[in-house]
């Protein structure tokens, strides 16, 4: 039998989705019920399971979402389980429907979804069609994801964040972001998750990312609780 709080979830997510996005697929419906079954530690020393919870944008046009719903599904799942071995859950809180920013090239599009990212508690995660970062020693180039945080004097957004993904990113680039969010920086290792080159479905991270990540996550949930 159910409990009530997974009950709660499923009941929710329906309405969510029937009444904000009604013209993307109802797939993603699947997403939080899947994410609330994945296997969590059952041993008599397990740590407390850090739960964040987490809010999907996804970029629409003509009505249409710019990303699959298998793609949105399978990149929480892939999160989910790399997460899982430090004890930290992604949970999705909600399910929000977004005209416009499906393309991410230019400070003012960041800056505009750095105001659609509230201080909410919530880590704001944009799939859109494009991310493009600009760099004045590299140039322009299109990426599969970006984590973004504003350090600036507009008051509007300071101290907002959010983590971006391109709809034919990889499965493990909502991770890798979120491991940004949590203060991991890039490694060089090609089966490490904070590589940007990363290959392989083996790639995860080290016990002493995992120990960070673990600190980054209450860090967040502590911010979350006073906000």
């Amino acid at each position: 039998m159910e409990s009530s709080s997974k009950q709660g979830t499923r009941r929710r997510l329906r309405r969510a989705w029937t009444h904000a996005l009604q013209k993307v697929a109802p797939l993603l419906l699947l997403l939080a019920m899947l994410v609330a079954g994945l296997a969590r530690p059952t041993t008599a020393h397990a740590r407390e399971v850090l739960q964040i919870p987490v809010t999907i944008h996804v970029a629409t046009k003509a009505g249409r979402s710019v990303v699959s719903e298998q793609h949105v599904l399978a990149s929480i799942i892939r999160a989910n389980r790399e997460l899982a071995e430090f004890d930290i859950e992604l949970v999705v809180a909600r399910i929000v429907p977004m005209r416009g920013g499906s393309h991410i090239e230019t400070q003012d599009q960041r800056f505009e979804l750095g105001r659609r990212a509230e201080r909410d508690g919530t880590i704001h995660v944009f799939f859109v069609e494009r991310v493009k970062l600009n760099n004045s020693r590299k140039g322009d180039r299109r990426v599969s994801g970006m984590h973004w945080r504003y350090h600036g004097l507009e008051r509007d957004i300071r101290g907002r964040e959010y983590v971006a993904v391109a709809h034919n990113a990889p499965a493990t680039t909502l991770v890798h972001e979120v491991g940004h969010a949590f203060g991991l920086t890039h490694e060089k290792k090609t089966d490490n998750l904070m590589c940007s080159c990363r290959r392989g479905l083996n790639s995860d991270f080290t016990e002493r990312q995992g120990r960070r990540l673990r600190l980054g996550a209450k860090r967040f949930l502590r911010r979350a609780d006073r906000e």
